[in-house]
């Protein structure tokens, strides 16, 4: 497991931008951004709901591990090829996008599905997961791959039985709050390496690093101080958290032109069209995410992880419902100024977030 390493991580991901063919670093551009980007990180203005959990903190820190795995391909295809967040009616409401897969694990809860449970997790069937993500007014399913998060959640249900005495708790304490270690026992390689089809995805792994950062950021919120097990998410080495190489992190960065992308990328977002999985085009757009944010994380002498939060939400909330000439009002942003996108290369305003059927994010 020691080949599973920050380093090793960041010498793989730049093994894969530095040859990149479809996606580079604009550097002037970034220069721009982040002065933009210095001024917002402090003032949150998206507005996001938080839909919590009354679970107890070890319970919570368990939960949010399991539910983690299901953090992926959050988006349909309606009719004449328009693409929208995946939505659904759950616990009374219409919740969109990664809001409403949340929705659905709170709602399995309350309706006592035993998902904290490894023996559940390990047997759960396809009838089983179809129920868990059903529209409550229509009663049909319509979140893709639903074999493929049965998988996920067997696979945790068996390796949280076989390791880590049922639960991911064991698998923290055995961590001591390292997100990597050089013994490889920390809580990032652990997850990667032990759940291969749950967590994965080397060396971009995304759900490893959205669920352990979201953990993180939101540490005083859900696992306060004095709780004894604030300790396990109380990382070590918080400066090893990359953003997730997710789609509406590279959405915003190409829009906004601090990616640029060749003119074959752009072509195949602009009509909607697949991208070919664990393909060039996608290796590299991942990989270039992450480096990225890195580089605009120490342009401002920051962390990673603090530009999560900004370089997700712009995206879902700000870049997709974006088009030339629309109000502040309705879509407000502080990039438009700067924005390629917007200003320039007004091409990429038809571009879409990359689409691709995986189940890494």
């Amino acid at each position: 497991m020691n080949g599973y390493s920050h380093e090793q991580m960041l010498a793989d991901l730049r093994a894969i931008a530095g040859p990149a063919q479809h996606v580079s670093l604009d550097r002037e551009q970034l220069a721009r951004v982040a002065g933009v980007m210095r001024r917002r990180l402090a003032v949150d203005d998206f507005h996001l709901r938080r839909d919590d959990s009354d679970l107890a903190p070890a319970d919570l820190l368990h939960f949010s591990l399991i539910v983690g795995v299901h953090n992926f391909l959050i988006w349909r295809r309606l009719p004449v090829d328009r693409i929208e967040p995946w939505s659904l009616y759950v616990n009374g409401e219409l919740r969109y996008g990664a809001p409403a897969i949340y929705a659905c694990h709170l709602r399995a809860l309350r309706q006592g599905k035993d998902i904290l449970n490894a023996d559940y997790l390990a047997g759960m069937t396809l009838a089983d997961m179809e129920d868990y993500y059903r529209d409550e007014r229509t009663g049909e399913v319509t979140l893709q791959l639903i074999p493929e998060r049965r998988a996920k959640y067997n696979e945790v249900g068996r390796v949280l039985k076989r390791k880590f005495q049922g639960s991911f708790l064991t698998l923290l304490e055995e961590a001591d709050g390292w997100l990597f270690r050089d013994d490889g026992r920390g809580i990032g390689q652990r997850l990667a390496v032990d759940f291969p089809v749950a967590y994965g995805d080397w060396p971009f792994c995304k759900l490893v690093m959205v669920t352990l950062g979201s953990l993180y950021h939101s540490r005083d919120r859900l696992v306060p101080e004095g709780s004894p097990h604030r300790r396990l998410i109380e990382l070590r080495d918080p400066e090893n958290l990359e953003v997730g190489a997710d789609y509406y992190r590279p959405f915003f960065l190409y829009r906004v032109g601090v990616l640029r992308i060749s003119e074959s990328m752009k072509a195949r977002l602009r009509k909607r069209e697949l991208v070919e999985r664990d393909g060039p085009m996608e290796r590299e757009y991942r990989a270039w995410t992450i480096l990225a944010t890195r580089a605009l994380a120490e342009h401002l002498g920051l962390a990673p992880y603090t530009l999560a939060n900004e370089t997700w939400a712009m995206g879902f909330m700000r870049c997709r419902p974006c088009h030339i000439g629309v109000s502040e009002q309705e879509v407000p942003c502080d990039y438009r100024a700067q924005c390629r996108g917007y200003s320039q290369e007004t091409s990429l305003m038809d571009a879409l977030w990359p689409l691709v059927e995986t189940t890494n994010y």
